[in-house]
């Protein structure tokens, strides 16, 4: 397959503005996790999608306001913002749909496959060098996913599988965010994508109102077939505080992997993993299982070992193809036995790897 070309090859990489952002980013999203469960015990996942989205829209908009940015808010693009917004979009719903019937730690230990997923991608999509190293990495994360799910086990359910999806979804989406969003604005994104969660949400809770499904089958997929719900001042507070949290999460996510290679910085994501577990303890008073704890150290190993990997630098392979910042070309014109030829050559500035 060609290595697809990244959209703005002239944008500045800076490392460690992403891996702060990313580390922001994760403590954000476990804040939103932990309250979005809390609020999926009295509403449905499209009732909190709407609503999330809609202060998260509104946050958007004021912070942007209030900064100077409002011409940031309008995408300079429309097709990739919306399919990258469609992948997160069901990320999302995924995720979300499984935290009623699983542990916060079973759920996000489970969805962080999505930062090896993101490694093996990069590879594949954008040209980012992966080694055999990493490819074990990513093999030895894959192994703690399965011991978490049991696929074997009397407690397996096909529940398990939604936050593997949701990890499927959202590597995909970061990885369109590199490719073809690098020079949007993260303003613009955010927007795009908290828009099309809350046309979702809204769509689906307005078929359900015209359409009720049987209460019977309700009952069994609440925080899928049910309706609309009354909203009490608690659950107003969470919502204020997810949107809020969504808010500063997405734009710092958005931003992270637009500075820096995808390889380099989604290893990161895994800081998420010290936050679950206290959750479900503090919160849920519900420590997470042996199996969920070796599941998540096999993950998180998976994680240092690419995380490590991309911190050496690799040489490159012959090409002549690419526009690869670390390779430089040099045009010579040299005269042999009274015949002009051109000769490329093709070399890098780092270190070969051992």
């Amino acid at each position: 397959m060609a290595r697809l070309k990244s959209k703005n090859k002239f944008a500045a990489d800076n490392l460690p503005k992403a891996r702060f952002l990313i580390l922001v980013a994760m403590m954000a999203f476990s804040v939103q996790d932990l309250l979005v469960k809390l609020l999926l015990t009295g509403m449905s996942v499209w009732q909190m999608q709407m609503l999330r989205s809609i202060g998260a829209l509104v946050f958007l908009a004021l912070l942007a306001m209030a900064i100077g940015q409002r011409s940031k808010l309008m995408p300079t693009q429309w097709v990739w913002p919306v399919v990258r917004a469609v992948f997160m979009a069901g990320a999302y719903v995924f995720f979300y749909i499984s935290l009623p019937f699983l542990s916060l730690s079973q759920a996000s230990a489970t969805f962080f496959i999505g930062p090896l997923l993101i490694t093996v991608l990069a590879a594949i999509f954008l040209g980012e060098r992966i080694g055999w190293r990493r490819l074990l990495a990513v093999l030895v994360g894959f192994a703690g996913v399965v011991v978490i799910v049991q696929p074997w086990g009397k407690q397996y359910s096909p529940v398990m599988l939604f936050p593997a999806a949701a990890a499927a979804c959202y590597a995909l989406g970061v990885i369109i965010t590199r490719w073809r969003c690098r020079s949007d604005p993260a303003f613009s994104l955010s927007m795009m994508h908290n828009f099309f969660y809350a046309l979702i949400g809204a769509e689906v809770i307005l078929l359900l109102e015209l359409w009720p499904v049987d209460p019977v089958v309700v009952s069994r997929w609440p925080v899928l077939l049910s309706g609309w719900s009354p909203l009490s001042l608690v659950a107003v507070a969470y919502i204020v505080v997810v949107a809020l949290a969504q808010t500063m999460a997405s734009l710092s996510s958005i931003k992270a992997y637009q500075l820096a290679d995808a390889g380099k910085i989604a290893p990161l994501e895994y800081s998420y993993l010290a936050f679950a577990p206290l959750w479900d303890l503090l919160v849920f008073s519900n420590p997470p299982s042996l199996t969920v704890v070796v599941g998540m150290a096999l993950i998180t190993a998976g994680g240092v070992m690419v995380s490590w990997r991309e911190g050496r630098p690799a040489r490159p392979k012959p090409q002549n193809f690419g526009e690869d910042p670390w390779v430089a070309e040099r045009n010579l014109d040299k005269n042999l036995f009274g015949t002009r030829i051109q000769i490329d050559l093709k070399f890098s500035r780092t270190k070969p790897r051992l």
